[in-house]
């Protein structure tokens, strides 16, 4: 890859031979495709490799959850049925203290004109004039 062509310079700018050396080195150009390649293969491999340790995970936590099924012991069961119990005994508890009908009879309630505060009167009505009739 010898490059013997010189471009024109003008005429007061010499280049060193050592500079423009380096500099065709430092801006040549070549053909990206085995470095292409090799960033697909390194991608290709990271992907393989994830897809390995995430089927391996699943795989874990579904033995992990078998697992947990089959060690069930009596004893939850027991706590189990100490807590149905339970919620069975505050809902009888709950029935005898609060009965579903309301013994209660309502309470009507009469409003005056005293019982509204003034905050509630609108601004732009005129206050109301006594007269002498």
């Amino acid at each position: 890859m010898e490059h013997s062509e010189v471009v024109d310079a003008p005429a007061g700018s010499e280049v060193p031979q050592e500079l423009l050396e380096e500099m065709i080195w430092f801006f040549r150009v070549e053909d990206a495709t085995p470095w292409n390649y090799s960033i697909l293969a390194l991608a290709m491999v990271v992907v393989m490799i994830s897809m390995f340790l995430l089927r391996r995970s699943i795989l874990a936590n579904r033995n992990r959850k078998m697992q947990s099924q089959d060690k069930e012991t009596p004893e939850a069961m027991h706590l189990d049925e100490a807590k149905t119990k339970e919620k069975d005994s505050l809902s009888n508890l709950r029935e005898m203290l609060i009965p579903e009908e309301p013994t209660m009879a309502p309470v009507e309630t009469e409003m005056n004109e005293k019982d509204i505060p003034l905050v509630f009167l609108p601004v732009f009505l005129p206050e109301p004039q006594e007269t002498d009739s």
